[in-house]
């Protein structure tokens, strides 16, 4: 798996989706992905001022001036952070073989030679106190199968409109058009 794909499941895509895509389709992608994190983003977060726990929040995502004021916009990228225990657990392990501390297999082993160093240091950083032991999935099965739905109209675009054969200059002004 390279990257780029690494990246897309990251960012929610399933790799059922992923492998009907073509390399020229998957990098269009990544580079679609990649180019709408860097735009500007805000987060509304509802805090509770006199909550101990809260007011840690916001001092840990920058959300705090100086003075301990609560700022109400956060502007620039989101940092990238496990989101559980094992999640950062995992990419402690990962990390752990790309220094060559522990010898490379299984699904961390693959990991360690698919993501980026920088990557993967990002999330074996990630503090893990006060995270949940694992993350607990918000989806219901409605909201799964319109995520599929989406997926398959994805799909059916890309293999629409954006053909193996198109230079990168097209595929550019086509987007461009729309």
């Amino acid at each position: 798996m390279n990257p780029k794909m690494a990246t897309l499941l990251h960012e929610g895509f399933s790799i059922s989706t992923l492998e009907k895509m073509n390399t020229s389709q998957i990098n269009l992608l990544y580079e679609k992905v990649k180019k709408s994190k860097k735009e500007t983003k805000e987060a509304q977060m509802i805090l509770n001022p006199k909550d101990p726990k809260d007011m840690q929040i916001a001092k840990e995502k920058g959300m705090m001036d100086d003075k301990g004021n609560l700022i109400t916009k956060v502007e620039g990228e989101m940092s990238e952070k496990a989101v559980s225990k094992k999640q950062q657990q995992f990419f402690g392990i990962v990390r752990g073989m790309q220094k060559g501390d522990i010898p490379k297999k299984g699904k961390a082993g693959k990991a360690a030679e698919d993501i980026s160093k920088k990557e993967v240091k990002k999330f074996a950083s990630t503090e893990h106190k006060g995270l949940p032991t694992r993350k607990k999935s918000k989806n219901t099965k409605d909201e799964k199968t319109e995520v599929k739905k989406i997926e398959e109209n994805i799909m059916n675009l890309v293999q629409k409109y954006l053909h193996p054969e198109l230079s990168k200059k097209e595929v550019l002004s086509f987007l461009n058009k729309k």
